[in-house]
């Protein structure tokens, strides 16, 4: 009899695509190109008439695992190949965007096809299980078997280790090398390239639009709004030269930036987001998100006054589900169980939660973005970036004389608050108070479904009815909404994570970051935090405070008891939840940390925790360990733990800290 063979495949790019990321449209780079690897491959096997297992058949525009797991044997050769045709095919369509678009003598043939040889890592692995396979799968990634490139010339400021690319990459004699020369041709390449993507954003928008098909219509004006289309038809045509220029390069400086010095990988990575070079590939794009406006950092070097600061705090989150090949191997011990049906029911039901659960969560309410959501994989921000004032114009015109009509006494902040608007946008230091904002959303509540001047305004500025709520209730996006965003999303009443319906944990790191902080390094602080809370016990959100210059406060808690706790603090004048300040609190701990009155004892820490949470006495007494099915605070049994005074004492020291950054009430 013939035994049965299951595969297991995985790749991972040399030189990390995440780690590496500069922007926000870097990330989606990434995971598209993961993504259109890993389908490449499952769609070769299924070709070849083999059952991909995991993960299961979803038709997903973004977020296919690169764990493969195949019953059969496919074999290493034919799934080496697809990798390496499929990324080849992704390389040479950005190096021939660029060498059409951008006029140079190019001799940077041999470096590209360095990266498309040897960009990737792949493991191949087999046993006559699931489990055999993946055993053996991680045996051969123990022994890492690939090559690096070794660059001469000048590097990408960013990696460190990768040329600039540039058309004479490599192509330098170093003894008669001209430092001088080689910025020159670095600055006029970038300002070229820039450009050409600015205009070609452009004009492939309109040449879509000529083709005066209604669909594509309304996909264009559904994805960059209304105001921006009627833009490109109307007035863009009639605009003279300069402005015109001015405006590519605006779109294009979003995209790459002139100044930015790139290296091939990161080139990729950028480019393939443009519709232009990823359509014909089969990558679909509609997942990024819809204008530049995304951007949360600034050119900071346009010397205009009335140019939006760069104020904005984010936050980013990266989660994993605990323990999911314990809970496959634990199924496959029981006889009445088929593993292979319930690895593929596991995988299904993960890449639906993350399309039809996790992505509507944020996407769409301007308050967010999923970035990845690959099964119990996933990768998101919390972030509020206003669209253009010149697109906001109508609709704040609107909420501004429907609000006069219905409280005329507000009309003198109103003409104030719309000229500042005029003169600045929509962000932190325009002057709108809690009572206009929150005013401005009720109508918008209110109206979006039956008044068509308002159904305009909010096409021509490219939001949805939920979006232009959120934008008008907090201009400036607050941890607070953040913070309830996690309450939700593991909570005993059908939690978000519960919605897959599989009984697997979770572990979530967060990240609330000061606008300063480069986005690699919040990156780096996402895996940080995410593997604090794996290492601390599993099934818990791990905070992290990061400040300008690299400071950071981090709390940990168990999901069962975030709310209750956050939300339990009972300020010296009785207030509690949002009304509570924080800094009573705050400042007691200060005093108390500078006269070292925690150390060596708990009594202080916890009649402190006992004073301030008058409610929450419980989960010192009963809840530092696991008890009752409920994850601990400190972790999951005593024995773990090196220093449990030191871990309690910081425990709820660090609570107060995190409280007061990120609960704190300001008037």
């Amino acid at each position: 009899m013939t035994k049965q063979i299951y595969t297991a495949i995985t790749f991972a790019p040399v030189q990390g695509f995440i780690e590496k990321s500069r922007k926000l449209r870097d990330l989606y780079g990434s995971s598209f190109i993961l993504s259109y690897i890993a389908s490449a491959i499952c769609w070769e096997a299924r070709c070849q008439g083999f059952w991909v297992v995991s993960p299961a058949t979803i038709n997903l525009t973004q977020g296919t695992p690169n764990q493969i797991i195949i019953k059969g044997d496919f074999g290493k050769k034919d799934a080496e190949e697809v990798l390496n045709s499929t990324w080849s095919g992704v390389t040479q369509a950005c190096r021939q965007w660029i060498e059409n678009k951008v006029p140079g003598n190019y001799s940077w043939r041999r470096e590209w096809n360095l990266w498309t040889n040897y960009a990737w890592e792949f493991f191949w692995g087999q046993g006559e299980t699931i489990t055999a396979a993946r055993s053996n799968l991680n045996e051969i990634k123990r022994s890492r078997n690939w090559t690096a490139i070794n660059w001469t010339g000048e590097s990408s400021t960013l990696s460190g280790a990768d040329a600039i690319a540039i058309p004479s990459l490599c192509s330098n004699d170093p003894k008669t090398w001209d430092y001088q020369a080689q910025q020159t041709e670095i600055k006029e390449f970038y300002r070229q390239l820039s450009y050409a993507i600015g205009y070609n954003f452009i004009e492939h928008i309109r040449t879509e639009l000529n083709q005066k098909d209604y669909q594509i219509r309304d996909r264009l004006i559904g994805r960059y709004g209304q105001g921006f289309i009627k833009f490109l038809e109307q007035r863009y045509p009639n605009i003279d030269g300069k402005e015109r220029q001015e405006l590519i390069s605006q779109y294009g400086s979003a995209i790459i930036d002139p100044d930015e010095e790139l290296s091939i990988p990161e080139l990729i990575k950028r480019l393939i987001t443009l519709e232009a070079i990823a359509a014909p590939l089969q990558i679909y794009t509609t997942e990024i998100p819809e204008t530049y406006r995304d951007l949360n950092r600034l050119n900071k070097k346009k010397k205009q006054s009335k140019t939006e600061p760069d104020n904005r705090w984010s936050g980013w989150f990266q989660g994993d589900g605990d323990k999911v090949g314990d809970y496959l191997k634990e199924l496959s011990k029981n006889p009445n169980i088929n593993p292979d049906t319930e690895t593929n029911s596991l995988s299904h039901a993960m890449l639906y939660w993350g399309e039809n659960h996790l992505k509507p969560s944020l996407n769409g309410t301007g308050k967010g973005r999923i970035i990845y959501a690959g099964g119990d994989d996933f990768l998101g921000v919390f972030y509020r970036t206003p669209p253009d004032k010149n697109f906001l114009k109508h609709l704040v015109s609107y909420l501004s004389d429907k609000l006069v009509k219905l409280s005329p006494k507000l009309e003198t902040e109103i003409t104030a608050f719309k000229q500042d608007f005029k003169d600045k946008g929509l962000h932190k230091d325009v002057k709108i108070s809690l009572e206009l904002s929150q005013e401005f959303a009720k109508i918008i509540e209110e109206n979006h479904q039956n008044d068509e001047r308002l159904k305009n305004a909010l096409a021509e500025a490219g939001l949805n009815h939920q979006e232009a709520v959120n934008l008008f209730s907090e201009p400036v996006l607050k941890a607070q909404e953040c913070l309830n965003w996690f309450y939700n999303f593991n909570s005993e009443n059908n939690g978000l994570w519960k919605q897959h319906k599989k009984p697997i944990g979770v572990s979530v790191g967060f990240v609330w970051a000061a606008p300063g902080v480069p986005q690699r390094d919040i990156l780096q602080h996402c895996r940080d935090v995410e593997k604090k809370a794996k290492n601390l016990g599993r099934n818990r959100l791990a905070i992290r405070i990061l400040f300008n210059g690299g400071n950071y406060l981090d709390w940990v808690c168990p999901w069962w008891c975030l709310q209750e706790v956050l939300e339990g603090y009972c300020d010296r004048n009785q207030q509690t939840g949002k009304q509570a300040n924080w800094g009573h609190i705050y400042a007691d701990v200060a005093l108390l940390e500078s006269r070292h009155a925690f150390e060596n004892q708990t009594d202080i820490a916890k009649a402190l925790f006992n004073i301030y949470f008058p409610n929450q006495e419980i989960i010192l007494t009963q809840h530092l360990w696991h008890s009752e099915g409920k994850t601990g605070i400190l972790g999951n049994q005593e024995a773990d733990c090196k220093d449990v005074t030191k871990s309690l004492n910081n425990w709820i020291i660090n609570l107060v800290k995190i409280g007061f950054h990120l609960c704190h009430y300001q008037k």
